[in-house]
């Protein structure tokens, strides 16, 4: 099976035509939302429950091994929103699948792999890849982690793919920029950052991007930096 290869960094027109083409997406969701024109499912929090599974609790060991605890917490938000978001658009997702994924997918930003050849978003997918493959995986299922994990900041592309794809995309994504934000009910958010903390995320986690920028000037994350995305990062998210 073919992975997902590593684009390095897009030229800025083709970047601000996918930024403005998902805001517009944005914008004519939360329109139709409005309107009535879309429906949402109600969700529980069995939806955005954890697995517990062998691979599962592995695969935290694993990130918790290099990665320190905001990135750890980041994780498990992008798991949560992503899964209920999914849960309020009605799809159906390998939950343990997409667990790993979300739970792995910025080991290329720890300190361990910061520095490894590439962009570090497939740094992070290369390692998740190999980790499903070792422990027992097939290679399907470590290839959906894999692109899942590469994708996870292409805006306009990750969003057109499989659940398990797209859902790490908007669960990182929410977490980062607020995106979809309003789709979550005000319980749920309270009660997965009551669990999964910001605290100082922005602070941490807007270095981690710029030292990816700074020192792989040609990496995918370079030019979204470039326009400004780490002043995009929220404080916080809503009132919670």
């Amino acid at each position: 099976m073919t992975l997902v290869q590593d684009p390095g960094r897009a030229a800025k027109p083709v970047l601000m035509s996918r930024f403005i083409r998902s805001g517009l997406r944005g914008r004519a969701r939360s329109l139709a939302l409005r309107l009535g024109l879309r429906k949402l499912n109600d969700a529980v929090p069995d939806d955005w429950k954890v697995p517990d599974s062998d691979i599962a609790v592995r695969a935290v060991a694993a990130a918790e091994a290099v990665c320190p605890d905001f990135i750890i917490r980041h994780s498990y938000r992008t798991y949560c929103f992503g899964a209920l978001l999914a849960a309020r658009d009605g799809l159906k997702l390998d939950r343990e699948i997409f667990f790993l994924a979300a739970i792995l997918h910025d080991l290329g930003l720890s300190e361990k792999h910061a520095d490894d050849p590439g962009s570090f978003e497939w740094v992070g997918a290369g390692l998740a890849h190999d980790f499903c493959l070792q422990n027992g995986q097939a290679e399907e299922r470590a290839a959906l982690v894999h692109d899942a994990i590469a994708l996870h900041t292409s805006a306009g592309i990750a969003n057109k793919c499989q659940p398990e794809i797209a859902m790490v995309h908007f669960g990182a994504g929410l977490d980062l920029f607020g995106m979809r934000l309003e789709e979550i009910p005000a319980d749920a958010l309270a009660a997965i950052l009551e669990k999964h903390a910001r605290d100082d995320f922005k602070a941490c986690f807007g270095p981690c991007l710029q030292h990816q920028a700074d020192t792989k000037p040609k990496s995918s994350i370079a030019g979204p930096m470039a326009l400004g995305l780490s002043d995009m990062i929220q404080e916080t998210l809503g009132n919670a």
